[in-house]
């Protein structure tokens, strides 16, 4: 089973995918950390998000929009995989065909709330912040992406309402997947 997580900058994607590895034995993969970082590395390039997000669009004009998709795939080895940040829907695309089980889930947060919790390799300045969400838009069709997904998140409220919220929809996932199995089906 793979769980894809998607939205803007900072609306909660990694508390999620911490939570589905603490709480309901997920492996937790990033286009970002998994793909990205060691190129940076290797290049000799600070590890930014600005860094990541101009070597994701440079791959993705050389290799296609599913590059970092088909990069992932490699490092998939365990039955339950969480992943942070899909931008392009060829990327959705491309895990959703190669496995039997796949959830898209949108997590989304007020802009200011997504701003107020930003971290040190995001840009600090609001223009900044806010240009990298409309060149993913632009660039990668990240508007398609959310439109299609599995479930959509709030992320607006405490962590306890966040959780909530995903014990909520594991609950749902998790059952399809028993009767699925009762029923001799995929699981």
């Amino acid at each position: 089973m793979i769980i894809g997580l998607t939205g803007p900058a900072q609306a909660g994607k990694s508390t999620v995918a911490e939570y589905l590895v603490r709480n309901y034995g997920f492996k937790e993969l990033s286009f970002s950390e998994d793909v990205l970082d060691p190129i940076l590395k290797e290049r000799g390039i600070p590890i930014t998000k600005m860094n990541r997000s101009k070597l994701g669009d440079e791959l993705r004009r050389k290799e296609g929009m599913d590059v970092l998709a088909r990069r992932l795939l490699t490092k998939m080895d365990y039955p339950r995989i969480v992943v942070s940040n899909f931008r392009s829907p060829e990327e959705v695309e491309f895990l959703k065909n190669r496995t039997a089980r796949f959830y898209l889930i949108r997590i989304d947060a007020d802009p200011k709330i997504r701003f107020s919790r930003r971290g040190k390799l995001d840009p600090q300045t609001e223009k900044e912040f806010f240009a990298r969400d409309e060149r993913d838009a632009k660039n990668k069709g990240m508007e398609k992406v959310f439109k299609m997904a599995d479930y959509t998140i709030d992320n607006n409220g405490p962590l306890e309402k966040l959780y909530e919220q995903v014990d909520e929809l594991m609950d749902e996932i998790l059952g399809e997947e028993r009767e699925l199995r009762l029923a001799g089906g995929e699981g």
